[in-house]
């Protein structure tokens, strides 16, 4: 279905602003980013809810019915390999989530966006719902009939696969089994990535449409930390002489529908970002953020040492212990390594465009290295290395990789006691033929008991993950509350006025003290 319903959207916004592309992937595209904005608009006055939806399934259907009168037809062929790959996405998206952000991140913001919509200051109920990606509110809108398990990563990599084989870019499916660990959830790294990779494609293709800064900034406005991609558009626009007007507009428009989103839940201009503070009486309290900025940085040497630790390493002592933090170092040398390709790609090919890309990923690293160097934080580095290293393969080398790494990975999901004998995907579960027609999704793993401190009511449990009924606060969300003695408010006495963090009184901090020790005995 929202292949039907972003691509009717696409047709509809690319005739009114006659934009001109004969590329299903990149109207559908257009499609999706006309019903992301519209969707955030609307969030800060209703709900993301079925009726939302279903506003945008009838331009959808119009959108089809345009286009099979106009006649035209879309440049795309497909093989036994197409429909092969199609099977195993669908596959290895019926087993469930896997990913720890599933239920401790991404599925309590979509339950709120889709039940109540914006919610000002929603950061000091938990500061992870300040985030609200673009990608998790676009979630949001179709969470109810088009997409009610929540696998519409699974839909992106369709999306992907018809691209590889629309441009014949078939270097381009090795990825395809690479991304099937996100397609069991809608985590915001595939969009990221898969538009990285579309735009770097088509860049390299000449296409100079400004339909790809959009989709730049799409991206930027999914994940601030790829904020290279638009720099890098523009400026490689810029070195053809060909950059114009009509590049400020989206921009205007992505930016500052952005930053009133931040400032509506968060507080600042840009998530997870203090700058440019306007003292607004909603933003999270100064604890909550220095925590915050605390365990980024831990993260960045993935817990292995305390905040006062990390901050009494000298310049050289940060260096060494981000090389030997345990396994992850090696993805840490793996950042390097990619950006030393990268400039040798650059230096061999004498080209421009290489020199740019790698100004705009060193730029990106610098900067990311400053506030948190977790390596996750750098997929795109890890992805434009593995295009220059791949971009010349044969179409049946590629093929039979992918089909190697597709088995290899569709296998451990199948049978996961290997990897998780390693210690990895301790959520994964065995194949179960109810799958095939019915996606396995998880149940709640621990009771949820509702509590009430001031005005505040709130749904509470053991397990850190299981934060799906909103508003919901988790064992370590409490304990975090009781440390600082803070805990969030109603501004007046429900969600239709803002959330504000103040201190606990001593009678109150004794209630919580007796809800964390309740919500401990709850057994998962």
């Amino acid at each position: 279905m929202l292949l039907l319903i972003n691509f009717g959207n696409g047709v509809i916004i690319s005739n009114v602003l006659k934009i001109r592309t004969q590329s299903f992937v990149l109207i559908s595209f257009l499609g999706m980013i006309g019903i992301t904005l519209t969707a955030t608009g609307l969030a800060f006055f209703l709900p993301l809810s079925l009726a939302v939806e279903l506003v945008f399934l009838s331009p959808g259907l119009v959108g089809i019915i345009l286009f099979v009168k106009s006649k035209n037809k879309l440049p795309f062929q497909t093989d036994f390999w197409f429909y092969f790959f199609l099977i195993i996405i669908i596959f290895a998206a019926s087993f469930p989530p896997h990913l720890f952000d599933h239920f401790g991140y991404y599925v309590p913001t979509i339950s709120f966006l889709s039940e109540v919509g914006f919610v000002k200051g929603i950061s000091n109920l938990d500061l992870l719902l300040g985030q609200s990606s673009f990608w998790h509110i676009y979630q949001a809108t179709f969470s109810h009939l088009s997409d009610p398990f929540l696998k519409i990563n699974a839909y992106l990599l369709i999306l992907f696969l018809i691209y590889i084989y629309e441009r014949r870019q078939h270097f381009l499916l090795i990825f395809v089994p690479l991304f099937l660990i996100f397609v069991q959830q809608p985590s915001p790294d595939l969009p990221v990535v898969i538009i990285t990779l579309i735009i770097i494609s088509e860049l390299l293709n000449q296409n100079k449409s400004t339909l790809i800064f959009c989709l730049s900034v799409f991206a930027f406005c999914i994940k601030p930390i790829v904020f290279w991609l638009p720099l890098f558009v523009l400026l490689n626009q810029f070195r053809q002489r060909k950059l114009n007007f009509k590049y400020i507009i989206p921009l205007a428009v992505f930016g500052i529908l952005l930053m009133i989103k931040n400032l509506w839940l968060f507080g600042f201009p840009v998530f997870p970002v203090t700058f440019f503070d306007l003292n607004l009486p909603w933003k999270p309290s100064q604890e909550i953020l220095t925590y915050s900025s605390q365990i980024g940085l831990m993260k960045s040497y993935d817990m292995k040492y305390s905040y006062q630790q990390i901050i009494d390493f000298n310049f050289f002592d940060k260096i060494y212990h981000w090389f030997t933090v345990g396994y992850k170092s090696v993805l840490n040398a793996g950042i390097i390594v990619s950006l030393l390709f990268i400039a040798y790609f650059s230096i061999r090919e004498k080209s421009r465009f290489y020199t740019v890309l790698l100004f705009c990923l060193i730029l990106k690293t610098i900067i990311i290295l400053l506030f948190s160097a977790q390596y996750r934080f750098f997929l795109d580095v890890y992805i434009v290395a593995l295009v220059l290293i791949i971009k010349k393969l044969s179409e049946d080398r590629a093929v039979l990789i992918a089909l190697f790494l597709s088995v290899f990975i569709t296998v451990n999901f199948t049978f996961p006691g290997f990897v998780q004998k390693l210690g990895l995907g301790k959520r994964m579960s065995d194949f179960r033929w109810l799958q095939l027609y019915q996606p396995q999704h998880l149940a709640q793993n621990s009771p949820i008991k509702q509590f009430k401190i001031g005005n505040l009511s709130f749904n509470a449990s053991r397990d850190p993950v299981s934060k799906v009924h909103f508003p919901a606060l988790s064992i370590s969300d409490l304990k975090l509350y009781y440390y600082y003695g803070i805990f969030p408010q109603y501004f007046k006495k429900d969600l239709k006025d803002w959330i504000f963090q103040r201190k606990m009184t001593s009678q109150e901090k004794i209630q919580l003290k007796n809800i964390i020790s309740e919500t401990e005995k709850f057994k998962p």
